[in-house]
Order: structure tokens, then C-alpha cells, then sequence
């Protein structure tokens, strides 16, 4: 996550630790936040570092346990028609294959085995 300490971030802690698991698995500078928009505690707005249209806004309010809501947002092709997809309930595993697709990401890394 290019930008940032992931502890400072004045957010819930399930948003805290899916942030620390996708940049294992997605690496350093698969994304930035989007600080430009305000979020609830429980959500966040992420980013691709290069094209700062293609956003995810990344939630865990309303989900299961370790399961994660996404929007995928895309460049603008429309002002009055914004495009986007929206998925719910999806495991860690799943969400790291979405938003690496979304950000163009090549490689998802495994995490690391804990002893």
C-alpha cells in the first residue's frame, strides 16, 4: 500500500487487518487509499496507484465473519452513467483474485505460514 502506516488509519480493525493481508498478498504498491472521500469506520476506498479512477471501495459492515463486500469502480465513461461491479460475502481468497484483476496486478502472493 503505497502511503501509509495501516495502524494510523482511523478505522475498524477487520478493515485494519484485510488492508495488512492484501498487501502481503497483492504487494506494496498494488494500491493506494483514497483519502478524498470519506468513509464509515467499517470501510474504505482503495485505489490504483496509476489511474486513480479505477477504485475499490472495500467494506466489512454487513458481512460474514472474515468475508468482505467490494465495488469495483471504473474510469468514467459517463458522468450520468457511472460503471461498476458490486460482489458481497466474498472470502479473503476471493477478494485478493478480484482486486488483482481490477488493479492489474500479475502475481498473488501466499501468506505467510505462522508457527
Amino acid at each position: 500500500m503505497s502511503g501509509g502506516n495501516i495502524w494510523s488509519l482511523d478505522k475498524d480493525q477487520s478493515i485494519k487487518h484485510v488492508l495488512l493481508l492484501l498487501v502481503e498478498q497483492l504487494g506494496q504498491d498494488a494500491f493506494s487509499i483514497e483519502d478524498r472521500i470519506e468513509t464509515d469506520r467499517c470501510a474504505i476506498y482503495l485505489r490504483q496507484p496509476d489511474e486513480p479512477d479505477v477504485r475499490a471501495y472495500l467494506y466489512t459492515l454487513g458481512q460474514d465473519e472474515e468475508h468482505y463486500g467490494v465495488h469495483l469502480e471504473y474510469p468514467l465513461l459517463s458522468e450520468a452513467n457511472p460503471v461498476y461491479d458490486a460482489f458481497e460475502n466474498v472470502s479473503l481468497p476471493s477478494l485478493a483474485e478480484i482486486l488483482a484483476v481490477h488493479f492489474g496486478v500479475a502475481e498473488i502472493l501466499p501468506l505467510p505460514v505462522l508457527h
